[in-house]
């Protein structure tokens, strides 16, 4: 039966026609695109797990780019620190050679120039080290004040030996006028106003005869026209004693005085000189090779000085005794020291009480004045130890000094630089970067205790290591601290900071870092406690000192005791002040001094309102797609270090420590960002094979079989060529019907 209204025979054909083309339509896209799946309808499932995949497979691509990146930032600072390694390496050369004691004055300035040049160029890569913008090295976030403290904390002159071991030229006669003064042999008694010379060992003895009758006129001078070596006297008579002291002027003029032999245990005093009255100087003489062993008061050079010692130096040997024992001298009493050194061992040998034992004076009182010097000996002591001066008391100053030596105290108060400083003793414009260790209370890395005595522009960069009131600067401050900082590594049990253990008076533009290490509580990044009744306002402090401690420890202060009846409160404000994040609070809180009482209510949130937290400075490497740690890689290409040692003279000891110290910080540094180049090439292939794998599932879901889309596109080709010769026949048999009508 033939419709003539309805072609059905056509519409089936014409509905086989658009299903043949709509299969080879997509045959062709398969083929075409190389995918079995490329939209929603495909395979709906399939469709989403493959687009996962590809964003998947996207990320990992980013953190295959992010790790690229991170070796390219590892190997601009590996290439720099080794530029800086060849450079340290000429460094140590040129101090190796300074060192050998065959080289003049003008040999020396030429090897310092040079040193120099190659420690500012050493300067130069550091600072300018950066990837894409980013500091490597130099990258701690100092504030601007905080930089102006670091670069202009310490020395003010130039300390550096200039003149054959003298800090000043002390050549103040020439050799003719020294030869025709008047021997001291020659007359039995010193006139005022005359010169007289001294040229051997028995001259120098009967000076000490002389002056311990007292037979010399207070303005004499005595000139020394050679070196003196005093090695076949078995124990040396100071010149000088309590009873007649030496007031004249003796002018070494640039000699030695060699091999000075003095062991005494009972006697007091001691030293080439015993006792110098106030109108006495001693100045231009060094004293080398020296064994003294006395009981107080007692130094390489001088006993104890009312006078002046200007431009003197001591080394190679050591100084024993109980109170007032001093490298070179064992106390300055309403005198002066100035522009004089020691490289002398110490050791307190008295008993527990003893005090005062120091790399350069024991003990500096009433009005005494210490300046332009410095002490680069090791110290032993037992009380009021310090690496340049013991005990500081009765308004005296010690200024633009340094020490370098160890400290360590058997008893109690040790510092870097000064043990105890109280009564209007303070320190200005000094520095110590010897480790200093104490078993007991009281110990800095400048000063032990500090009592009604200040400090400003100073600085400690030694190990601290004691029991309580331990701190990176000063262990006890009750007096005023100003631009000091210290990077000390800082170690005791309470009371514990990277600047200062406790503290009950202001502390303004000063800041600390390092690592601070308390065994119990009140630990601080910069101050381990304050205690205060009374009002105390706190200005530009900075910590990024790492905080350890068991309890009672905050990242800039550990605890505020500001209390002591349970209800009297003195106010604390703290104004721009910053510190490292870590997982505590800036200050833990404030609590009652009385014992048993419980931790006092007291608000503090203004104070820290006024502290600002920062993380670390640190670069993370993006080396997975996953925001947990897992998928991170974190370091911290920054260091720091000190040369400065080797501009001051290139041939101490000082110097030598420096480049070893800058050459094992580089080393270390080195195989730090090594083993980082490692974890990345790491990373890197991990990446790899998880491209590899997604790579390889998403191909299993999406990609088209090209063998079988081939045949189906041959299949659908035919059908829609026969679909449309049959549609071509169905759409002309109405028209043979309406014929036959």
């Amino acid at each position: 039966m033939v419709s003539i209204n309805t072609n059905l025979s056509s519409l089936m054909v014409q509905n086989n026609l658009t299903n043949s083309t709509n299969g080879l339509n997509k045959a062709i896209e398969r083929l075409s695109t190389g995918y079995k799946i490329n939209h929603s309808s495909d395979n709906a499932a399939n469709y989403s797990i493959a687009n996962n995949y590809e964003a998947k497979l996207s990320s990992f691509d980013m953190a295959a780019s992010n790790v690229g990146m991170g070796s390219d930032l590892l190997a601009v600072a590996q290439d720099t620190i080794s530029s800086m390694q060849d450079h340290g390496a000429r460094l140590h050369a040129l101090i190796t050679q300074a060192r050998n004691g065959t080289y003049g004055a003008q040999s020396l300035t030429a090897l310092t120039q040079e040193a120099g040049a190659l420690i500012s160029e050493i300067q130069r890569m550091y600072t300018n080290a950066e990837y894409n913008k980013v500091s490597l090295f130099d990258n701690l976030p100092l504030p601007e004040w905080a930089k102006e403290v670091k670069e202009t904390a310490g020395l003010t002159t130039d300390l550096t030996p200039k003149y054959n071991g003298f800090i000043e030229n002390p050549e103040t006669y020439t050799k003719d006028e020294v030869a025709a003064m008047t021997r001291v042999s020659d007359v039995d008694t010193y006139a005022a106003g005359t010169k007289y010379s001294i040229y051997t060992k028995e001259e120098l003895a009967t000076l000490v005869s002389k002056v311990n009758e007292g037979k010399i006129a207070a303005s004499a001078e005595f000139v020394l026209g050679d070196d003196i070596d005093l090695s076949d006297i078995e124990n040396w008579t100071p010149i000088g004693n309590s009873s007649h002291a030496f007031g004249a002027t003796f002018n070494g003029n640039g000699h030695v005085i060699r091999n000075v032999h003095d062991d005494r245990v009972s006697s007091s005093y001691q030293g080439v000189f015993g006792q110098i009255t106030h109108d006495a100087t001693i100045k231009n003489v060094g004293v080398e090779g020296v064994y003294v062993k006395g009981k107080n008061h007692c130094g390489a050079l001088v006993g104890c000085v009312f006078g002046k010692m200007i431009n003197c130096y001591a080394k190679d040997g050591n100084v024993n005794g109980s109170t007032g024992i001093g490298g070179i001298v064992g106390q300055v009493c309403q005198g002066t020291i100035d522009k004089s050194w020691a490289d002398i061992e110490v050791n307190g040998i008295g008993t527990s009480d003893s005090y005062g034992q120091a790399g350069l004076v024991g003990v500096v009182y009433t009005s005494a004045k210490v300046k332009n010097s410095y002490a680069t000996g090791n110290v032993n002591g037992k009380k009021y130890v310090g690496g340049l001066a013991g005990h500081a008391t009765g308004n005296t100053t010690i200024t633009n000094c340094y020490a370098t030596g160890d400290v360590f105290a058997s008893n109690t108060t040790a510092g870097g630089l000064l043990g105890y400083g109280s009564s209007n003793s303070n320190v200005y414009n000094s520095y110590a970067t010897g480790n200093v260790t104490s078993s007991s209370d009281g110990v800095g890395g400048l000063i032990g205790q500090s009592s009604n005595s200040n400090c400003s522009n100073s600085y400690a960069i030694g190990n601290v290591k004691g029991k309580n009131s331990v701190g990176g600067l000063i262990g006890y401050s009750s007096s005023s601290v100003s631009n000091c900082y210290s990077t000390s590594n800082v170690s005791g049990n309470i009371n514990v900071g990277g600047l200062i253990g406790g503290t009950s008076t202001r502390v303004n533009n000063s800041f600390a870092e390092g690592v601070v290490e308390g065994s119990s509580s009140f630990i601080g990044g910069l101050i381990g406690r304050v205690s205060t009744i009374s009002s105390l306002n706190y200005e530009n402090l900075f910590s990024s000192a790492t905080v350890k401690g068991e309890s009672i420890k905050g990242s800039l202060i550990g605890g505020i005791v500001n209390t002591n009846d349970g209800e009297t409160f003195g106010n604390v404000n703290i104004v721009n002040a910053k510190s490292l994040k870590q997982d505590m609070s800036a200050i833990s809180g404030t609590y009652s001094s009385e014992s048993g009482n419980p931790a006092v209510e007291y608000d503090i949130s203004n104070c820290l309102n006024n502290i600002k937290q920062f993380d670390e400075p640190k670069t993370t490497i993006q080396v997975g797609i996953h925001g947990d740690e897992s998928s991170k890689i974190t370091f911290n290409t920054g260091f720091e270090y000190d040369l400065s040692a080797i501009l001051r003279d290139i041939k101490s000891d000082d110097s030598y420590n420096a480049i070893n110290k800058f050459m094992s910080t580089l080393s270390d540094k080195a195989t730090e960002l090594g083993s980082v180049s490692n974890r990345l090439e790491s990373a890197l292939d991990s990446i790899i094979v998880n491209m590899e794998n997604i790579t390889s599932s998403l191909s299993t879901i999406k990609d088209a079989d090209m063998a079988t889309e081939s045949s189906r596109y041959i299949k659908m080709q035919i059908l829609q060529q026969a679909s449309a010769t049959l549609l071509a026949t169905a759409n002309q048999s109405p028209s043979i019907a309406l014929q036959l009508i």
